[in-house]
Formats: structure tokens, C-alpha cells, sequence
């Protein structure tokens, strides 16, 4: 759904640019850093340490605005939003708290503006509202992005569940 809401923008507006293929549409939480050949193993085990420790049932997200991120003079293509992005913001909070105590710790982004990357391009577009594009956010992904090969490499996954006790479990 957010690749046909891309096309036609990009057809609606004379876009040009590098797409991001479907398989690789993701919002990045924390980004832990370049690293030239490998992830440094104390880094990697202490983001797969804090992944573990997040108790977070799925959660739906809904991005409702798409164009460029930032001012006028930076390019690019991207979902974004609000209303419906409040428990994504809470779950990269959750996580950046388990980061804290872990030798990722020092990753811990205090800012973060919520978007999905869909076309990399040189012209700026201004944010327009869309119709929402929703979906269930149900694991986390630690990715290793080779930058400027086009390659995402998945380091871990692990699926999102609540380890609280509910009523009916009683």
C-alpha cells in the first residue's frame, strides 16, 4: 500500500530518485552507528540484550502524511504522521530505556521523528495529507544497512509480546 501511495506521487509530481524496495520499508528506532566492516560484538550483544528486556504487546501504527522530511531544499519521500503514531513512540522510549543499561546504551536517540523512507530523490515535497496507511508492528529487527550498497541484513529478530500478567491469565 505505501509503494502505490508513492507511485503516484511520484508520477503525480515528475519524481525521479532511487526507490526503496518494498521488502526493505522499516522506521529506524535507534541507529547504532557506522561501522566500517562489522558491528563491534560488544554493541551487537548489548542491542540483542535490550531487545529481550522490551515487554511490549503489538501495537498498530497509522502514518497519515507523506513528502520530504525537513525544510525546503531537502529531497526525498516519506511517510509520516502523528495521531496514530503515539505507541510507536512509546515503544522506541521502551527500548531506548533497555539500551541505557547495556553496551548500546550510549545509541540512545532522545529525538526521534517517526517515518518510513520511500524515495530518495534531489527535489523537496512538501508534507501532504494521505489517506492512513496502517499495519500491526508485531517484532523488532536489528538490521545491519550497508550503506550504499542497497543491502539490509537482519542481525535478530524477536516478536513483541506482553510478560505482564492480564486478568485472564489469572
Amino acid at each position: 500500500m505505501a509503494v502505490d501511495a508513492m507511485q503516484r506521487q511520484v508520477d503525480a509530481r515528475g519524481l525521479s530518485g532511487t526507490s526503496v524496495p518494498q521488502e526493505r520499508l522499516h522506521v529506524t528506532l535507534h541507529w547504532l552507528g557506522d561501522h566500517d566492516d562489522v558491528v563491534p560484538q560488544k554493541l551487537l550483544r548489548g542491542a540483542e540484550d535490550a531487545a529481550r528486556n522490551v515487554d511490549m504487546a503489538p501495537f498498530g501504527v497509522g502514518f497519515d502524511r507523506m513528502g520530504s522530511l525537513g525544510g525546503a531544499g531537502m529531497g526525498g519521500l516519506a511517510l509520516t504522521g502523528s495521531a496514530e503514531l503515539k505507541t510507536l513512540r512509546l515503544f522506541q522510549r521502551t527500548l531506548g530505556a533497555a539500551m541505557r543499561s547495556t553496551a548500546a546504551g550510549d545509541h540512545v536517540r532522545t529525538r526521534f521523528n517517526p517515518h518510513v523512507s520511500l524515495l530518495y530523490c534531489e527535489r523537496h515535497v512538501p508534507p501532504e495529507p494521505i489517506a492512513p496507511i496502517r499495519w500491526t508492528v508485531d517484532e523488532l529487527v536489528l538490521i545491519d544497512s550497508w550503506l550504499g550498497y542497497g543491502k539490509h541484513v537482519d542481525l535478530g529478530r524477536w516478536r513483541l509480546q506482553s510478560r505482564q500478567t492480564s486478568f485472564s491469565d489469572w
